[in-house]
Order: structure tokens, then sequence, then C-alpha cells
């Protein structure tokens, strides 16, 4: 099963060309981009980005999936509420898992860490430096 990822920015947009060497992307003159293809090792991988007209019905959700938690109601708030201000979804597609090609893990906290932005991986949401904030991951 190739790796699954999603991060979430508060900044109304993101260039990933600004953060990784090989980038390329659908963007053109008139035209805002709707994924970024990066090369991270030998593989490259695709950084999706949704739509804005459907990243508040996503967060929505995405705030029931946090609320449902079963840990500290302070620490799913604080969650909650940074998560409840992203303005931009990156998805990651990847053909190969984390484990087989590390620099695939590393670029999601790369790209948080350059955006002030939180990772969601194995149902869980992590700061850019890798501490959780919640989910499953917090009780591993």
């Amino acid at each position: 099963m190739p790796a699954n990822g999603a991060i979430y920015i508060q900044r109304d947009k993101v260039n990933l060309s600004e953060v990784f060497e090989q980038v390329r992307s659908d963007k053109r003159l008139f035209r805002k981009a709707t994924y970024y293809d990066v090369d991270l090792g030998e593989d490259t991988v695709r950084f999706n980005i949704m739509e804005s007209s459907k990243v508040q019905n996503h967060i929505n959700g995405f705030l029931g999936y946090i609320s449902s938690l079963d840990q500290d109601p302070k620490r799913k708030a604080d969650t909650s509420y940074a998560i409840g201000h992203t303005k931009v979804v990156l998805g990651l597609v990847s053909e190969r898992e984390f484990e087989e090609n590390h620099a695939i893990w590393q670029s999601l906290f790369t790209i948080a860490d350059k955006y002030n932005g939180f990772v969601f991986v194995h149902d869980s949401v992590l700061l850019p430096n890798g501490a959780v904030l919640v989910g499953p991951l917090l009780d591993a």
C-alpha cells in the first residue's frame, strides 16, 4: 500500500518550488497549480492541492474526526482550533511506502515547516517537528 498523508496549511497559497529543487506542476500564467510533482530520491511523488471551494467541507469533516477521538479534550480543542484555520490542503500521492523512501516521509514535515502547517499521517495530526497532537500515534 502506498504512503498516505496530507498537509494542512493556514496560508492562502503554497508553491513547492520554494521548498524543493525538482518540482513540476500544471501552473500557468492564468492558472493556479492543482498539483506539484516532486522528485524525492528515485521517486516522483504528487502533492494534490484541494480545490479551495472544497476545503471548508473537508475541514468540517476532519474536525468531526478529531472530536471523536478518545483523547484529552484540551488537546483535541487546541488541534481543532489550529486545523480550523486551514486554507490549503495538500494530499500526498505516492507509489511507495514511507519505509521504502524516507525522503517521502521527510517531505511532509519539510513542507509543513516551511508553511507553518500540520501533517496528517497514520490517522494522527503532527507538528512540523514530528510531535503528535492527536491520534493513534499519541498512544504509540
